[in-house]
């Protein structure tokens, strides 16, 4: 059968034809069925035209671009199915609706229909009088399906020339669905207009990124609206645009926000002007530094940190010493120069400093996670502020403020003339100085006149305990510094005895300090400060070379041949040179490393397992043994104990001290001496305090004990005598007073 043309009725995709009446494409092999279906397709105010085979129904189809097509699935030369694939192939084909008239009725049949682009099907026999009724909801649906693209066509070019895109951000799913336009303006494919809400996030600029993440968290939590401007990152790295977002949330029937609804707007044509005006309103022209107004601003946005993480920071205001001299004796310009290069040194010193004043982030997180900031700000004439955000403690600030002072303090050159000035800080620390701007603006202000009153060129903090305190901690870190250059300090040392034999087979060493003003100073209150000022590195190379000296005397006067297990801070090795510390011990000191034992906790190879073994193995190349010190306080997987080159475990003295009370504390020591024994691996049981706890050890043939019940730690002196008086194995001497 050859194909019936339909009368004046043609289309192209560019050129859209009114037409006074639908046009349907009925395409068909059964001539039958092609006569049948036309009387009531006319009589419903359809135009038809024919078809019967795919080719035809294509060619058909390109002439006409039909409103409607009803294809037969079986047809020679091509059949439907494939007919149906060419034609969505066509722009005018993408959205006509295709009704599929088909005899098969198997389900792969209808599936495959579907999966070529059909709308709907008929199966055979058909009733020719309901079809017209078909073909009209069809079209109604294809007519509302039509309007709805257009309008969303609309939409999309308003948002176009207006340079605004919408976004609704599910907050339980996480998931977000954006326009068009916000696509081009982050780069999307502009195909794919939906994603996790995170990949939206990941577009903004990286010092807003936290903003925009905790505002629109708070915002959801609160269900509250919120704005912000920031940029984005575009297709290529540095292809910015400038956003404002506005977004407000959506509430279900109990009032609980469940998503945020808003819009981005690109404004980087007018950032530009804005950031000039920004500028003029927020920043010192003379030093290029946050003024007053800004500083307000960043000071208000850390107290809301410190307010919801319990958080701590300080405010340092800053006044430079005889400022006034320099403008008086070289002009304003000279001046304006001296602030200049004062900011630059302020700056310098916090970044350099950064370290100091913030805490480090956990385990897989990131600075920005904290969102601390920490600013230099000039509000006026020769008086600066600083706010470091998120400190450790109080001396932290103190610490920032020695650095200020002395780099501040260096001789400037302004025109050719060596210039000296100082300055003199006042410190006031959130909260305890204050939890709100004004009042810790006000006491730190406060701080800087008193410590004016003092001298100049210092710092004072306002709180009288707090500065008392800091001078204390200093004075401490100065002191010890002087007392390892001057041998204050003395090894101590605490027998361990062999559970078998009840003999001595070795030491721990333990550092203790005898301050010439301030009697002993316990090691909790030296060695973490060691850790963190770096003292640590000279403290642990003179225990070692100490110890080994001590071995060494020992086998040469007769005492005997004893072991020295010294404890390493991991302080020292991830900022010192450890390995080469214990290399030169050993050499130096001619000594049998294997008489050297090192004791490590297991905090310093929890993190990174790999790194550990590797850092084992190096230090078991020099022939010292290795001990795992306060063994089950840390370690997160057993399992790793087969793969780590040790040789001893040490019990941590928690789980000892209740053993013979506390069935749990005695269930962990008996498995943690199996385990360590079934890898061979010696077991020391430490803190042992009385006989219950020695009989209990005895019985799950614990390797070595040490602790107060035996003997206290005593100097070297001390136990050689300690040696020639004792008489009976494991038992008590009498020497622990």
């Amino acid at each position: 059968m050859t194909s019936k043309p339909a009368n004046n009725v043609k289309q192209t995709a560019m050129d859209p034809l009114v037409r006074a009446k639908p046009v349907v494409l009925h395409v068909d092999d059964d001539v039958a069925s092609l006569l049948m279906a036309e009387g009531p397709l006319v009589d419903a105010g359809f135009t038809v035209v024919q078809a019967s085979d795919g080719l035809q129904a294509i060619e058909q189809f390109n002439e006409h671009a039909p409103d409607l097509i009803i294809m037969d699935a079986v047809m020679p030369n091509m059949d439907g199915f494939a007919a149906i694939a060419e034609i969505r192939k066509s722009p005018v084909g993408v959205h006509v609706p295709i009704l599929m008239t088909t005899g098969l009725d198997d389900l792969d049949s209808i599936t495959k229909a579907y999966d070529e682009g059909a709308t709907d099907f008929l199966t055979k026999p058909i009733n020719f009088f309901i079809m017209p009724y078909r073909v009209q909801y069809m079209l109604r649906s294809k007519n509302t399906a039509d309007e709805l693209r257009a309008s969303q066509a609309q939409l999309d070019n308003a948002q176009r020339i207006a340079r605004l895109g919408h976004w609704e951000w599910d907050i339980a799913t996480q998931h977000a669905n954006w326009s068009r336009e916000v696509a081009r303006m982050f780069g999307f494919d502009k195909t794919n207009l939906g994603g996790p809400w995170e990949s939206l996030l990941a577009k903004v600029e990286s010092d807003k990124r936290q903003d925009v993440r905790e505002n629109a968290q708070l915002a959801a939590e609160g269900a509250q609206p919120f704005s912000l401007e920031f940029d984005v990152i575009g297709q290529r790295e540095n292809d910015f645009c400038s956003v404002r977002l506005e977004a407000e949330p959506k509430l279900d029937k109990d009032g609980v926000c469940t998503h945020m609804v808003g819009t981005f707007q690109d404004i980087t044509q007018s950032a530009t002007a804005q950031k000039e005006i920004h500028d003029l309103a927020y920043y010192d022209l003379v030093t290029g530094l946050p003024n007053r107004a800004q500083l307000r601003e960043s000071l208000i946005h850390q107290l809301k940190m410190a307010e919801r993480t319990n958080g701590k920071f300080a405010l340092l205001f800053l006044d430079l010493d005889h400022f006034k001299q320099v403008n008086d004796t070289l002009g304003h310009d000279a001046g304006d120069d001296l602030l200049q290069q004062v900011s630059n040194r302020l700056s310098s010193v916090l970044r350099d400093s950064d370290v100091l004043s913030r805490p480090k982030p956990e385990e897989g997180e990131d600075d920005e996670a904290h969102g601390s900031r920490d600013t230099v700000a000039r509000i006026g004439g020769d008086e600066f502020v600083v706010l470091l955000g998120d400190i450790n403690r109080d001396e932290d600030a103190a610490r920032v403020a020695e650095r200020i002072a002395k780099s501040v303090g260096e001789p400037y050159t302004i025109s050719d003339i060596e210039v000296a000035v100082t300055t003199t800080i006042g410190i006031s620390v959130y909260p305890a100085d204050g939890r709100d701007a004004e009042t810790l603006m006000k006491h730190a202000d406060v701080a800087m006149y008193h410590a004016k009153e003092n001298g100049r060129n210092g710092y004072q903090f306002y709180s009288r305990s707090i500065h008392d305190q800091a001078l204390t901690r200093f004075s401490m870190e100065r002191e010890l510094k002087l007392a390892i250059e001057e041998n204050q300090l003395k090894l101590l040392y605490q027998p361990k005895l062999d559970m078998r034999s009840g003999e001595v087979v070795g030491v721990e060493a333990l550092v203790r300090w005898k301050h010439p003003d301030r009697d002993w100073i316990s090691p909790s209150d030296f060695i973490p400060m060691a850790e963190e000022t770096g003292l640590i590195m000279p403290l642990g190379k003179w225990v070692l070379d100490e110890s080994a000296s001590q071995i060494k005397q020992w086998i040469n006067s007769g005492v005997g041949t004893y072991s020295v297990a010294v404890n390493c801070s991991p302080v020292q090795f991830t900022r010192g040179n450890m390995i080469s510390d214990i290399a030169n011990t050993v050499r130096d000191s001619g000594i049998d490393p294997s008489l050297l034992e090192v004791e490590l906790t297991e905090n310093l190879f929890l993190h990174n397992i790999e790194n550990g073994i590797q850092l084992l193995s190096n230090i078991k190349e020099l022939g010292v043994q290795i001990a795992v010190d306060d063994f089950g306080t840390g370690f997160s997987s057993l399992s790793y104990l087969k793969k780590l080159p040790v040789d001893k475990i040490k019990i941590d003295q928690s789980f000892v001290e209740h053993l013979h009370t506390d069935s749990g504390d005695a269930a962990i020591v008996s498995a943690i001496i199996t385990l360590g024994q079934n890898l061979g691996l010696s077991v020391i049981a430490e803190g042992v305090e009385n006989s219950a706890q020695l009989d209990i050890l005895r019985q799950y043939e614990c390797d070595e004990v040490q602790g107060y019940y035996f003997c206290r730690p005593l100097s070297a002196e001390e136990f050689e005598q300690w040696l020639a008086e004792r008489s009976t194995p494991l038992s008590k001497t009498g020497t622990d007073n």
